[in-house]
């Protein structure tokens, strides 16, 4: 017996393409949407090298964004590590999700001396 997997298309919500694309957005979303979003951003800020592969590069926005949203409890938690390279894979293998991945690493990865 065949399993059939329906591959739906993701198109990325218009609230959330200003995200990506850098442009302001505080008048759409609440106050503690924009807390988290600079959490996000912070740490990206913080860890995103020049020198990261792609792979490490997603695998460290995924870790950013699940900690921006449910805390840093949830990355550090028994399990994570699976669901983590779960999402950057599938991050990695979806063309449209990986073009959006390279362009939050071109905006926030820094160089290695700073």
């Amino acid at each position: 017996m065949k399993t059939q997997i329906r591959k739906r298309e993701w198109t990325p919500a218009k609230e959330f393409l200003p995200i990506i694309l850098g442009k302001e957005i505080e008048g759409d979303l609440g106050e503690k949407d924009l807390e988290k979003l600079d959490l996000f951003e912070k740490g990206l800020a913080n860890e995103l090298k020049k020198d990261d592969t792609i792979d490490q590069a997603i695998t460290k926005i995924v870790k950013m964004a699940v900690a921006a949203e449910f805390g840093p409890s949830l990355v550090a938690a028994k399990g994570a590590k699976a669901m983590i390279e779960t999402i950057s894979r599938a991050i990695t293998s979806d063309s449209e999700l990986r073009k959006q991945a390279l362009v939050i690493i071109d905006r926030f990865a820094t160089n290695q001396n700073k």
